[in-house]
């Protein structure tokens, strides 16, 4: 039983920090390639980190890919769909100091630009 006991409180605390090693940020490279993105916020999340090879690959086939443009605080401030070597879609941020979202530019893939101004106290989503 003591056995037992043992191992169920190795397993949860090598959960827990598996789980606090996940949701710890990591230091972003200031340009980053990715398979998809999710959520329904803005800045979007990207998701699915790739190479640039892969970025390459996935092109090659068609698929659209998506670059991430990172500044010195690990801030999104970039972003670019590509499908078939153009342009999808693209948005460019601006934050407020205390690192809420200020602006989203955002590009259709018609060439169309949208700008949004969020307040510091605004949830930022999606306007379209």
């Amino acid at each position: 039983m003591k056995t037992l006991i043992l191992l169920c409180v190795v397993l949860a605390a090598g959960l827990a920090g598996w789980i606090a090693w996940q949701r710890t940020p990591r230091k972003h490279d200031p340009v980053e390639y990715f398979s998809g993105w999710g959520g329904y916020g803005l800045p979007i999340r990207l998701t699915g980190r790739i190479t640039k090879d892969e970025a390459d690959a996935i092109a090659a086939r068609g698929n659209a890919y998506l670059i991430g443009y990172f500044d010195g605080d690990n801030r999104l401030v970039r972003d670019v769909k590509m499908l078939r070597g153009e342009v999808f879609f693209e948005h460019v941020y601006d934050y407020y100091p205390n690192g809420r979202l200020r602006r989203v530019k955002a590009t259709n893939p018609e060439g169309v630009e949208t700008v949004r101004e969020y307040r510091p106290s605004d949830r930022a989503g999606f306007f379209w």
